[in-house]
């Protein structure tokens, strides 16, 4: 198991019939259902190198989001589920508070996020081909 999957079988274990991967693996596979997972001829799902705290935390923003989106299909067609709807909140808190903790150290990652004082901080910091 991967250090940047927030929720491995602990959370999967209450849900209906295991056949979720965890957020991590799902993210890099594309595809959150184990049975709907359909690899590509000879690919492997890459890792993922993360060279610093900034990278990581909007790595696990990332695949908790896509988990959350994920859920959120499956609730579309499947709203009673609660064991779905369950995982989707406790994804939402997680998001939530990784969102809190990017914004405290980094600053807005969006918009809605910015305390919309200007020059906005974004404006002022480098693009990411300009750190390379």
């Amino acid at each position: 198991m991967n250090n940047y999957d927030y929720f491995n079988n602990t959370y999967l274990n209450t849900f209906n019939n295991n056949d979720l991967y965890g957020s991590y693996e799902g993210y890099l596979k594309g595809n959150l259902f184990k049975n709907l997972y359909k690899s590509y001829k000879n690919y492997k799902v890459a890792n993922v190198n993360i060279k610093n705290e900034k990278d990581e935390l909007l790595f696990n923003l990332d695949q908790i989001q896509f988990a959350m989106h994920e859920l959120n299909l499956l609730l579309d067609i499947n709203p009673n589920n609660k064991e779905a709807l369950n995982l989707f909140n406790n994804y939402k808190n997680t998001y939530t508070n990784l969102l809190g903790e990017y914004q405290s150290k980094y600053g807005p990652i969006n918009v809605v996020g910015s305390d919309n004082s200007t020059p906005f901080n974004w404006v002022s910091e480098k693009f990411p081909w300009e750190v390379m």
